[in-house]
């Protein structure tokens, strides 16, 4: 079933792949005769118009498609909110074509094709790069496809989603986890090493270590160690949920001490002349006060729960004590092979089972040739066949079954040659150390790839030579998996193709607000597009006050945790932990525990000012 999943999502991946390399083999520059798209805000000529309704009804009278396209981008929105609800489709027509299967109304090896699609409608991060291609028809539509093209490859900026793709999977490596969970854990301990102090290190020094690392970073580090460290213990669905809104919204404001690693952030440090000392200054330290009064309001709420969870946790820390020092993987491993050999000759129950699988195999082809024969026999004699040829086929055939099954079924009867590759589910929660000049590597490839965050040419190639050292140092990594990071930079590279034709209205709508309300506008629009469109947004609007400034800012930040599509490491978070929600993670859970963490920001913003 997983496979077809993967299928689908493959399907749609080329799809919107078409679209974005429409235009990729065309001249450097977009096509002359081509009319601009967006149009820009001034050639709405409306400044002189006060009214925000009056504004929206002029410039969606001039160009009807802005109207079609914020319908298409509310759909999407919708459809988020609606993923739960298609897997939970998904998961009673899958039962309730298992129950047909039972009965045998249905094929032992068939699939409900309704169940894979709404399996596929459920993926959070298809959900944009769905509704892209929609868009794509759309501008198809109205317009032509070369002005479709030239949006896409030179009006759309796509390094962000391919920079989160290259962070995503640099920060999931065991090396950089390892020395990560050294580091908490060393941070931990100075506070008793409870399970609460783990929880609360986690969420507070892995979000302000991305004003070093960027946010994405962050975000995949501190969602990992949660998942190791926290989720596995299985806590209650609320104390899930509280963790994963505490987890974006701390994410989203723990980059603010730096001018380069908040996505929000970045957007206008340049144009505002924003520089690391002015962030530290204006949001660092309060982001950190509220990242704290939040973690510990939360641990007020929950502290019955982690007192319970602590006994569990002991436990666990007890039996991964006994492991690390008298149970190493890799050594009994070894005793294993040694033990089980032992075992087999004192028994001999090799040698007799392969006696009776020797016995048994002659059966099974003689009976399947008889069933093929009196099948097909008939057909052969007219066809005139050589039976010899015939026979050969058959017996090849037989032994490429026969291999298939024993490499699924019996692979321990097959020569080591002949042994499908086996991969050990289990391969990457191993106990033996990284040596510690891999870690360093591992460090340079993330700062090369942190330093040319804005030059994909760079960073890209980064990655490959990463991938080929990840494959010489194999026995010390983990699996490579670039499935979860492929699909938030699709999903993001769906949401900046969405949000590039939505400042029609985002941009009015920021530039007649005073501070307050522009922050608390600052924060909702956020909810429902990324903060950094928001924040870009507010840079194109004339006369914005230093005050205005803040406010947006300060609102698009904080509100960066209250959905998935609210900030850009925030799919990469929801990847990780989905299977800790049974990979149903409602965005109406995540809204209601993200709440209370954004409001303690927005009065700490409104009141330190």
């Amino acid at each position: 079933m997983n496979r077809n999943r993967t299928i689908w999502l493959f399907l749609v991946v080329c799809l919107f792949g078409t679209v974005l390399s429409g235009g990729v083999f065309a001249a450097g520059e977009a096509a002359k005769d081509t009319p601009a798209f967006p149009p820009s805000l001034e050639s709405y000529n409306d400044a002189d118009v006060d009214s925000i309704l009056a504004i929206l009804k002029n410039r969606a009278q001039q160009v009807p498609f802005n109207l079609v396209a914020t319908l298409i981008f509310f759909c999407a929105i919708v459809h988020t909110f609606l993923t739960g609800k298609f897997m939970a489709i998904a998961h009673k027509w899958e039962h309730d074509h298992d129950k047909k299967k039972k009965e045998g109304r249905a094929g032992k090896h068939s699939i409900s094709h309704g169940a894979e699609l709404f399996h596929f409608l459920g993926e959070v991060e298809a959900v944009f790069g769905i509704w892209a291609i929609a868009l794509a028809g759309a501008i198809f539509s109205f317009y032509d496809w070369s002005t479709l093209t030239n949006y896409v490859v030179y009006n759309v900026n796509f390094v962000e989603a391919e920079f989160v793709v290259v962070i995503m999977t640099l920060a999931s490596t065991r090396p950089i986890l390892k020395l990560s969970e050294s580091i908490i854990l060393k941070i931990a301990n100075l506070f008793g090493g409870s399970l609460t102090a783990r929880w609360f290190t986690i969420l507070t020094a892995g979000p302000i270590l991305g004003s070093l690392i960027t946010e994405p970073a962050a975000m995949t580090i501190s969602a990992l160690l949660l998942a190791r460290q926290f989720y596995e213990l299985e806590p209650s669905t609320k104390l899930k949920y509280a963790t994963l809104g505490l987890l974006f919204v701390n994410i989203s404001v723990g980059g603010t001490l730096s001018n380069f690693a908040a996505p929000p952030v970045l957007m206008v440090a340049a144009p505002w002349k924003w520089d690391m000392a002015f962030m530290v200054v204006n949001f660092g330290w309060k982001a950190i006060l509220g990242i704290a009064i939040s973690n510990g309001l939360y641990f007020f709420l929950f502290r019955k729960e982690f007192k319970s969870l602590q006994q569990k946790f002991a436990l666990r820390l007890i039996e991964d004590e006994i492991q690390r020092k008298y149970l190493r993987r890799r050594d009994l491993d070894i005793e294993f092979e040694k033990a089980v050999s032992a075992v087999e000759d004192e028994v001999g129950i090799r040698r007799v089972f392969e006696a009776h699988f020797d016995e048994v195999m002659p059966q099974i082809k003689k009976r399947l040739g008889e069933q093929l024969s009196k099948k097909h026999m008939s057909s052969i004699v007219k066809e005139g066949l050589d039976r010899k040829m015939v026979q050969d086929a058959f017996d090849r055939c037989f032994e490429e079954v026969k291999l298939s099954r024993m490499r699924e079924f019996l692979p321990g009867l097959l020569p080591e040659k002949q042994r499908a590759e086996f991969r050990d589910p289990d391969w990457d929660k191993r106990d033996d150390a990284v040596p510690a000049w891999i870690t360093i590597v591992h460090l340079g490839f993330m700062a090369w790839t942190i330093v040319n965050a804005h030059y994909p040419a760079l960073f890209i190639p980064g990655l490959l030579f990463f991938l080929g050292f990840a494959q010489v140092t194999a026995p010390y990594q983990n699996r490579i998996d670039l499935k979860p990071a492929l699909l938030v930079g699709f999903f993001l590279g769906g949401l900046v193709i969405h949000g590039g034709v939505q400042g029609w209205w985002i941009a009015p709508v920021l530039g007649n607000l005073p501070e307050i309300p522009l922050m608390l506008g600052a924060t909702i629009l956020t909810a429902f597009n990324d903060n950094a469109a928001i924040t870009f947004l507010s840079t194109l609007v004339p006369n914005f006050t230093d005050a205005l400034k803040y406010a947006v800012v300060a609102g698009a930040v904080a509100g960066g945790g209250l959905t998935v599509i609210a900030n850009a490491p925030n799919p990469a978070g929801l990847a990780i932990l989905k299977k800790h929600f049974n990979d149903e993670v409602s965005p109406g859970g995540i809204l209601k525990y993200a709440l209370l963490p954004t409001i303690v920001m927005l009065l700490l913003f409104i009141l330190l000012a």
